[in-house]
Formats: C-alpha cells, sequence, structure tokens
C-alpha cells in the first residue's frame, strides 16, 4: 500500500522510480479489463479431523509447547546474563542507560550479521524482561511467561505493565488477547508509540522499501496495475507518488544543509 500524503512514509523511494511510475500511471488502457472479484481476509476455523489426524495434532501441540518452554527459557537466561554480566546487575542502566554501554552497543552492531544471529529485538527483549523481573515484584507479573511479558513491554511505565500484569493473569488472556488488550490501552491513552529510530534502522527501512520497489517485476506489475485501474485509481496514485517524491526531495534537501 501506497503511503498517505499527510506522513511520513517509512522509506525513499528513488525519484526516477517515482517518475516512471507517474509517467505510468497517466497511460489509459485501451482496453477495460475486467477487475477480479475482492476476497474477503477470513480466519480459518479448525477443520473436522479423524481419529489419527487428532494424535497427530496432539503430537504437534505437545512438541510446540516443548519448543516455546525452551526458547523462552533460553531467552530469559541470555537477558538475566547480560543484566549481570554487561550492565552488573544494574536495571535502571539495562534499561536507561544501556546505549552508552560499550559491550551493548557492540552486540547491537553486531545483531543480526554473521557473529551474533540474534535480532536487534531479540536483544531488547531479553534484557528488558531481565531487567524488569527484578523491579517489578508483584506476583502477577512474575508469574506470566516471556511471550506474554514481551507483549507487555511497549506500555512502558512499570506501574502500567504491573497492572495490564494482573489484568491479564486475571482474566486468563492468551498471548493473542493480551496483544489486543495492549494495543487498545495504548490507543486508549493517545501513545501512539514507534520503534527508537537509529541511523541504522533509517538506512535499513529505505534500503528496503528502494530495494523493493526498483524491482524489474515489481515495477512491471505496479506498470500493469496502474493501466488497468479506472481515471480515478490512477489520479490517487499519481498523488501519492507525487508526494513521496516530493517527500524526497525535501529531505535530502535537509540533509544537505
Amino acid at each position: 500500500m501506497l503511503p498517505r500524503a499527510t506522513a511520513p512514509p517509512c522509506a525513499l523511494l528513488c525519484a526516477s522510480t517515482a517518475r516512471a511510475l507517474v509517467r505510468s500511471a497517466a497511460v489509459k488502457p485501451t482496453k477495460k479489463l475486467a477487475s477480479a472479484p475482492v476476497r474477503e481476509i477470513v480466519v480459518a476455523d479448525e477443520a473436522p479431523l479423524d481419529g489419527a489426524q487428532r494424535k497427530v495434532l496432539a503430537e504437534a501441540l505437545r512438541r510446540a509447547e516443548d519448543t516455546r518452554n525452551v526458547m523462552e527459557d533460553a531467552l530469559v537466561a541470555f537477558g538475566r546474563w547480560l543484566l549481570v554480566q554487561v550492565f552488573d546487575d544494574d536495571a535502571g542502566a539495562a534499561l536507561a542507560g544501556r546505549h552508552h554501554n560499550p559491550v551493548w552497543r557492540s552486540l547491537l552492531a553486531r545483531a543480526g550479521g554473521p557473529t551474533l544471529r540474534l535480532s536487534e529485538r531479540m536483544l531488547y527483549v531479553a534484557i528488558h524482561i531481565a531487567a524488569h523481573d527484578k523491579r517489578i515484584t508483584d506476583e502477577a507479573w512474575r508469574n506470566l511467561e516471556p511471550g506474554r511479558k514481551e507483549l507487555l513491554l511497549p506500555l512502558g511505565d512499570e506501574a502500567a505493565m504491573r497492572r495490564a500484569a494482573q489484568h491479564v493473569t486475571a482474566m486468563k488472556l492468551t498471548q493473542r488477547a493480551t496483544r489486543a488488550y495492549v494495543a487498545n490501552a495504548l490507543a486508549e491513552s493517545g501513545d501512539a508509540r514507534a520503534a527508537r529510530l537509529t541511523p541504522k534502522r533509517v538506512v535499513a527501512q529505505v534500503r528496503g522499501f528502494r530495494e523493493k520497489v526498483t524491482q524489474g517485476q515489481w515495477q512491471r506489475r505496479a506498470v500493469s496495475a496502474l493501466r488497468d485501474g479506472d481515471d480515478d485509481a490512477r489520479e490517487a496514485a499519481r498523488k501519492e507518488l507525487e508526494a513521496l517524491q516530493s517527500w524526497a526531495r525535501t529531505l535530502l534537501d535537509k540533509l544537505a544543509k
């Protein structure tokens, strides 16, 4: 989906690609093609199973739970080790001052690379759970498994996380329900939380978007879709592309100053 003109796009669209798509949007089709029917997005219900299939499902569920336990136990152990060895068991330093820690910064620089095949997100989750485990003594928080603790991290404030843990525990919310609860809590508080932007993250987002939209196959499909659309659709696409092009020029001008 193309970004709206009222909100900055997550990445730059190179000027040449934008111009090419704007020109393509202006080409009217010589023959109107029938649009494909819109498919509804349906959450699949469980399918009926015979006896043998139910046994396979039961074994799959057992193995999935074993896998979850192993992964979560390893993540928690790693987080506790980081807290003690990298941050001298100082939860405050791990939460607020970690970006000044040279070892932590080295880990972030290597994250996702050949010498550290854990993502930045996994490092973040590991150290945050470990630090909050030390600071939040409420029984409801302590009884939550790491998966649901991770879902409460966006709340940020430990008092809010404590209250959320009590609610999640009392209502026996699943991970899916917990995610919805946190999203609703953030929306009600008007807190539009976004990931902290770093130069590395900005470059990664820009590169990811550019590499996708400048691929020949993607451009051909985009041109075809625009040509097959009606006048209103092509005009809407033109406006979005021109807004994107203008945003890119503005940002480049600001970077040049």
